[in-house]
């Protein structure tokens, strides 16, 4: 009774586990959490690279004390100012580096989609794993049942000589399998419960139930593929940020000035103020191929961006057939799976009744017995693969696997 008391105080502690509850948790775990803060980062870049490229105001100050007085140095002086500055063309540069930050922006946002899909499949894929080894191991543990029951009746058969040793034997002997077969079930629950345990940071309870729905619907494009994508325009703008010290650059600068000069044996001039507009060009034209060589390095990486995003997308393209291929073979798979049921169901039935009448050894028995338990694990296994297999398919199909959950 305190084992069952324990037992029942340990679930308290549980967190719910339909699919739907175990996604919930695992969407709030720290790769999840680390992809939300690399999205945040980048839209403040953003916003940095956006007012870094608007009017900016300074102001200063300095003092100066010279030993030698003259005319144009008077003993002590100060100066303040306010400037306000504006760059009216770059060669490109920031039009680039919006566009780049922009594309930056859109890679984390993607990014953290796919990462989010990527650890719903996940949990999918384990929670539908944990229904079949629970299968299996139910299934072991029926197959036990039978096989205890099996070898209690040729046990008292063989005090009255109906029975020889070899026959109990060969069950023992399946009996023990059977214990080997349920300890690695056992193991493999564990397991899954451990990965599961990670991916929501903490311990669950998974409960049977919950399905998924896969409609019919246009193809989407993946989320990592898109962030990609993104990445690709990356490079392409990275390429004009890096040919913009060929072209020109053009400010406009007003300088607003105070002055206060202190002359002990010269008169004070009487200036005091000035305002100062300026308009500057500069233009680089030789510079020993640097600038041409960093383009050439750019437009390269921009090119194998470009290639890698066709490759990845024609991998896609591939990885959504095989998704559906998988998809359909595994619904034939409960078809095939539930005529194997009845078939091993009838086999076993007609066979125990010859075993148990000595028609037949307990070696066909043995056979049937293991065949009736194993279609029955397999069926549950298929069912719950086609489950598994949906979510797939919606994730080929770039569609979110968590809105589809039931």
């Amino acid at each position: 009774m305190k084992k069952i008391g324990l037992l029942l105080c340990f679930q308290l502690f549980l967190s719910a586990g339909n699919l739907s509850e175990l996604v919930d948790l695992a969407l709030g775990n720290k790769l999840i959490e680390s992809s939300k803060y690399t999205l945040e980062a980048a839209k403040d870049k953003s916003s940095a690279i956006t007012t870094s490229y608007m009017p900016s105001l300074s102001i200063g100050a300095n003092a100066s004390f010279n030993q030698e007085e003259t005319m144009t140095s008077p003993d002590k002086s100060t100066t303040s100012y306010a400037r306000l500055s504006f760059t009216l063309y770059d060669g490109g540069k920031r039009g680039a580096l919006m566009e780049q930050q922009e594309a930056l922006v859109k890679n984390a946002s993607f990014t953290l989609q796919s990462v989010q899909n990527d650890v719903v499949l996940k949990v999918v894929y384990y929670y539908y794993s944990y229904l079949s080894a629970l299968s299996s191991k139910e299934s072991i543990e029926q197959k036990l049942g039978q096989l205890n029951a099996e070898r209690y009746r040729l046990e008292k058969f063989l005090l009255v000589g109906s029975a020889t040793g070899d026959e109990i034997q060969k069950i023992i002997s399946s009996i023990e399998q059977a214990k080997i077969q349920l300890l690695q079930t056992e193991v493999l629950i564990n397991n899954i419960f451990n990965t599961l345990e990670y991916l929501t940071n903490q311990s669950v309870s998974i409960q049977s139930g919950s399905t998924l729905t896969l409609k019919e619907s246009s193809e989407a494009t993946r989320y990592d593929i898109l962030a990609l994508e993104a990445m690709t325009h990356t490079a392409k703008a990275q390429a004009t940020i890096a040919k913009a010290p060929s072209l020109p650059t053009i400010a406009l600068e007003d300088t607003y000035s105070r002055f206060d000069n202190d002359y002990k044996q010269l008169n004070d001039s009487g200036f005091d103020r000035q305002n100062t507009l300026m308009l500057t060009a500069q233009w680089k034209i030789f510079d020993f191929g640097s600038t041409s060589s960093s383009y050439e390095s750019a437009h390269k990486e921009y090119l194998s961006k470009t290639s890698q995003l066709a490759y990845e997308k024609s991998k896609a393209k591939a990885s959504l057939k095989s998704a559906q291929n998988s998809y359909d073979i595994a619904l034939r798979k409960i078809e095939a799976s539930k005529e194997r049921v009845k078939a091993a169901d009838m086999t076993y039935d007609l066979v125990q009744k010859k075993f148990q009448n000595g028609i037949v050894n307990n070696v066909a028995y043995l056979d049937a017995l293991s065949d009736k338990y194993n279609a029955k694990s397999e069926l549950e296994t298929s069912i719950n693969d086609v489950e598994y297999q949906k979510a797939v398919v919606l994730y080929e199909m770039g569609k979110e696997i968590k809105g589809s959950i039931q």
